[in-house]
This record gives C-alpha cells, sequence and structure tokens, in this order.
C-alpha cells in the first residue's frame, strides 16, 4: 500500500488481482479497484 500512497497506481493492480483470486473472479474489479485506492489514501 505504501506504493500506492506514492502514486503508483499501478501497484493497485497486484493487490486487485490479489483479492480477485481470492475471491474466485466473483468480485467486482472496478468496486475492488475504487476501494483499495480509498483505503490506501486514508
Amino acid at each position: 500500500l505504501e506504493k500506492i500512497r506514492e502514486g503508483k497506481v499501478q501497484a493497485a493492480g497486484a493487490v486487485i488481482g490479489a483479492v480477485m483470486k481470492a475471491m474466485q473472479g466473483k468480485a467486482d474489479a472496478a468496486r475492488v479497484r475504487e476501494l483499495v485506492l480509498e483505503r490506501a489514501q486514508a
């Protein structure tokens, strides 16, 4: 998350990928991205 905070939004892709893998592709990728970026800014 530190890299995302530094502005490297592409790093969020790894986190999103891990979430999608854990959810077996059933999660809404756009919503996951939104939540990851939101949490990184907090």
